[in-house]
């Protein structure tokens, strides 16, 4: 395309279905971006509920001086936990980049005119 602001609707859809998030890429955003809605907060609230918890169970026995061995019972749960979820979240965030740039390879389209469009369109 020559001019981003010739694209029209029906050709940024059809783009956009040809390269529909995958679920990994839903849940990703739909649980944990800054515009989840009310509903979705329990997944949310739970994980970081056990994140907290841990951590502050595991800061409480080292300030206490408990041996290594009750340390680590927090502590290698809380570092398992959170380093999985900030790999589920990084590669969802990969892979939704990676759709984006196929959808403005199809179109033609810069990061900032492809930004532009999902503003005029959505």
């Amino acid at each position: 395309m020559a001019d981003w602001r010739t694209i029209t609707k029906k050709q940024f859809d059809a783009a956009y279905n040809q390269h529909l998030p995958s679920n990994w890429i839903k849940i990703a955003f739909r649980y944990f971006s800054k515009d989840t809605e009310r509903k979705d907060f329990a997944p949310r609230r739970i994980i970081t509920g056990i994140l907290l918890g841990l951590f502050g169970l595991g800061m409480l026995a080292t300030i206490l001086n408990l041996p290594h061995k009750i340390i680590g019972v927090f502590v290698i749960p809380y570092s398992i936990l959170l380093a999985m979820l900030v790999l589920y979240l990084f590669s969802a965030v990969i892979l939704n980049n990676l759709r984006i740039r196929r959808i403005r390879k199809i179109l033609g389209v810069t990061k900032y005119e492809y930004n532009a469009l999902v503003s005029r369109f959505y």
